[in-house]
This record gives structure tokens, sequence and C-alpha cells, in this order.
């Protein structure tokens, strides 16, 4: 813990250090920032990994995490606004809605030959590097019971950054559902300490483009995140 309070504060000394240099840059540039920044929305759904299978979600009362890892793809299934640049993404390992801890940068976009499936062989470089990607800064969930069945939504709050560096307001969701249960009963494992795996899931997002001050807000909250990107374990 004061290793990870020592890295947090020197994010947040050397963030400070550079703002005036962010702030000149930013009100100068504020036009050619909603020109360039993400906007518009994006459905997804899980991928595919040849051989490992399909992208899933295990389901905690502490976390969310996803597989097949190093990388978890998602298909894009319809865009608006500039995202229409995108057929796939790269989601991070981890949510842990304990500690507002997330593998940052959260969505990393770009292009695959088939929207949301990996083959042997296939390029996965757009999908890896840390361009056009959105960050989570927090994130919640409910149970929701419908009929024999829960469905899980996860709350996502965030911001995205395009290629160029220019930062817009996001947010969005995840959905999944476990068949053949209560709120009851889930909550039960859940408190218990233990999980649900094997669930497919899908989701979307959204993009606006924030005023210049709010840029500057965003960019603070994003280094310390990113600073912050770390993998965690938990107990099942």
């Amino acid at each position: 813990m004061i290793g990870f309070k020592s890295k947090l504060l020197n994010a947040t000394l050397a963030i400070t250090a550079a703002l005036p240099l962010a702030t000149a840059g930013l009100f100068t540039s504020a036009g050619s920032a909603q020109a360039a920044a993400l906007i518009g929305e994006i459905q997804f759904k899980g991928g595919f990994t040849a051989p490992s299978g399909s992208s899933q979600i295990t389901f905690s009362q502490d976390a969310l995490t996803f597989t097949p890892q190093p990388i978890t793809p998602i298909g894009i299934d319809s865009t608006t606004g500039n995202f229409s640049a995108f057929n796939s993404g790269n989601i991070g390992n981890i949510i842990s809605f304990s500690s507002k801890v997330a593998d940052n940068p959260f969505i990393d976009f770009g292009s695959l030959t088939y929207p949301g499936f990996i083959l042997p062989g296939e390029n996965t470089s757009s999908i890896t590097d840390g361009l056009n990607t959105f960050t989570l800064t927090s994130s919640s969930y409910k149970l929701n019971e419908s009929g024999l069945n829960v469905g899980i939504d996860v709350a996502l709050f965030g911001f995205f950054t395009s290629a160029t560096g220019e930062i817009s307001n996001g947010g969005g969701n995840l959905t999944f559902q476990v068949n053949n249960t209560s709120v009851a009963s889930v909550n039960t494992i859940l408190t218990g300490g233990g999980s649900i795996s094997n669930l497919s899931f899908s989701g979307g997002t959204f993009a606006t483009v924030p005023e210049p001050a709010a840029l500057l807000g965003l960019g603070a909250v994003g280094g310390v995140m990113v600073m912050s990107r770390r993998r965690k374990s938990f107990v099942k």
C-alpha cells in the first residue's frame, strides 16, 4: 500500500509539473481538438480468439475479469461519428469495484480482418498500440431479476483519447446475464466470496467533446489512472 501511494504521489507531482505546458497547448488548439477527438457511439460484443475460444467475463463481488489473456477481443457491431474507422477492440483484464482500479486503457480500438476475431497469425497491433482508447475512471454494477434469469448491468464512466491525443468525455455499459437463478442466489454467491464464470457479454460506449477546461481536468485524471495501471489477483 505504501508503494502504491508513493507511485500515485509521484504521478500526481509529474502531472502538476506538466500542467502549464498542457494549458498553453490546450487553448490554442481547441478548434482542432474538436475536429480530431473521438465523437460518437459504439455497440460491441465479446469476440473470439482461435483456438482459445470466445471472450468471456468472470464476475465476483469485487471485480470483473476477462478472458482470454493477454488480449480479450471485442467485435464492434455498429458505430456513429468517427468510430466508424474501427471494427474491433481489446478490452482490459480487470475492473475492480472495491478499489476503483481498472486495467487501463480499458478499451483499445482498432481493426482486425474480421470484427472481433483473432485468427492464428493475425496482426493485432492496432488493438494493442495504446492509441484510440477508452480510459475507465469509475464503474458500478446492478443486478436485475427478469423471469428466471438475472441481468447484470455494469455502468462505465471515463474518457476517450484519440490517436493524436485529444480527449473527449465518455461513458457506457457492459451487460451480461446468469440464467435460471435469482438475485438472492447471485448475491449469496458473491457475498460468500464466490464468482460466476464463463459469461458472455455485450456493451456500448459513447463519446462527446467537453469544454476546454474539462479537457484539462480529464488529462490530469488520466495521467494518474495510467500510472496506477496494474494487474491484481482475486480469491474466487
